[in-house]
């Protein structure tokens, strides 16, 4: 059996964080729909009694900082009981076009801002949200650093990179996690970061799970998509691919079937028993959501679970 542990640390063993993390775009409500902040903070507030107690938000996570305010009104008196990860570098501008500025005077600003939306007077984590190409790599990383020397942060990170840019990054910044989109069907950038970062203490933090909800089994093989549905820009909802992804979903369900729990429980728990993956972002829009993926604390896979899943995964290509 390969045991899944629930806990990790990020940067020192004293900053003690769960291993599945809420990922808070959901909750800024530009690409999710019937987003509501009382069912936020009910979400952000399950979430913690069901003993997820780490928050992934950015200054780009709402035109506003919608995500930033309702976490601080759900952690109203709760602030030391959780961690919180924050991204800066991205925003959005008056046509409500993504903007990324990786600018020294930027993420100070971001950062800045992002204390007073939260209400709190540090974050445990700040990452660069994502390389600037119109500045040296280096300039960036340097102020993710004085952010923390500062004291508003505990602890640096980045997303979004490359292996060459995680090691240009590292050298002008004391880099405790980097943060790159994984899952099943998905693992090019973490084969290039694994052995940059083996052997150093840097936690490797994933979102896009599931793939838009793929491979939380919510689409059986004749699923009909809504002509409009963003999901069929990305070739792994058409044709060929499609069929390849439920094949492996085949074999995930099986699997979940006979240890009475979810597709998403199953891949959730294959994602975590993956070497140095130490977190992994889920998003949620309600209480029940947020319960639901909390019940992957009690799944565990055996070395031949593993196997067939491994399997699935070599045969889709």
């Amino acid at each position: 059996m390969d045991t899944v542990h629930h806990r990790t640390w990020i940067g020192k063993p004293e900053c003690d964080v769960s291993r599945v993390s809420l990922g808070c775009w959901p909750i800024a409500g530009i690409t999710s729909l019937n987003v509501t902040d009382e069912n936020s903070v009910a979400t952000i507030q399950e979430a913690i009694d069901c003993g997820i107690d780490f928050f992934d938000t950015a200054y780009s996570y709402g035109y506003d900082g919608r995500s930033d305010r309702v976490i601080a009104k759900a952690l109203r008196g709760r602030r030391s009981t959780v961690k919180i990860a924050h991204k800066v570098g991205q925003s959005w501008n008056e046509r409500r076009e993504r903007v990324v500025d990786g600018r020294p005077a930027t993420l100070f600003k971001h950062a800045q801002e992002c204390l007073r939306r939260l209400d709190t007077d540090y974050v445990d984590l700040m990452y660069l949200h994502s390389p600037d190409p119109q500045i040296s790599l280096s300039e960036s990383a340097s102020a993710i650093q004085e952010i923390v020397n500062r004291g508003w942060a505990r602890f640096a990170g980045v997303c979004n990179v490359n292996g060459p840019q995680s090691i240009e990054f590292m050298a002008h910044c004391q880099t405790s996690a980097i943060q790159i989109p994984f899952n099943m069907l998905q693992q090019h950038a973490f084969r290039e970061l694994l052995p940059i970062v083996e052997n150093r203490n840097i936690r490797l933090v994933c979102y896009w799970v599931y793939m838009k909800g793929l491979l939380a089994g919510h689409f059986e093989r004749n699923h009909q998509f809504n002509p409009n549905d963003k999901r069929l820009t990305y070739d792994i909802y058409r044709g060929d691919a499609w069929e390849r992804a439920q094949n492996l979903l085949d074999v995930l369900r099986a699997i979940a079937f006979s240890k009475n729990c979810t597709v998403s429980h199953v891949v959730m728990a294959w994602t975590l028993l993956q070497p140095q993956m130490d977190v992994a972002l889920v998003g949620a829009k309600t209480p029940m959501q947020i319960s639901e993926t909390a019940g992957v604390m009690r799944v565990q896979l055996s070395t031949e679970e593993m196997a067939r899943i491994d399997d699935g995964i070599k045969a889709h290509g």
